[in-house]
């Protein structure tokens, strides 16, 4: 396969992921790509700085900082001072924050078994392999 159409074949599989489509988002949610992105970290690891959440994330403290913000008004996540270096804030999901990660996380992970369902085993483990080295090219780049 030479490069163009591997360029063509990502396209569509962007375009038919629907990451460019608010109406792919999951149900009851109103909220960008990377504020999911957050919301799954902080429900997984919290409570972590926001310069940890920006390393996993792979963005700007920024960026992450802007993100917090608009997480924040939602009521969903709550910055608390660092008991040990009160120059950091600790990154915490509120009660409202844990029950909309826990539909989140519900409605991708049915989303993803309709998606799995839809190939074979082999076709599963060509994609993992696949995708991880797609992830750990785009890492190196």
């Amino acid at each position: 396969m030479d490069t163009k159409q591997l360029q063509e074949l990502f396209g569509e599989f962007l375009q038919a992921l629907g990451l460019h489509r608010p109406d792919q988002v999951p149900t009851d949610f109103s909220l960008s790509l990377s504020e999911m992105f957050a919301l799954m970290a902080l429900s997984a690891e919290a409570p972590m700085s926001q310069q940890v959440l920006a390393e996993q994330m792979h963005l700007e403290k920024s960026t992450v900082s802007r993100l917090i913000k608009h997480l924040e008004r939602r009521g969903w996540v709550k910055r608390v001072r660092d008991l040990h270096d009160t120059r950091m804030f600790r990154l915490h999901l509120s009660d409202t924050g844990h029950e909309a990660a826990s539909r989140l996380a519900k409605s991708l992970a049915e989303r993803h078994q309709r998606l799995l369902a839809a190939l074979k085993p082999d076709e599963q483990e060509a994609l993992a392999y696949g995708l991880s080295a797609l992830v750990r090219a785009l890492r190196t780049v």
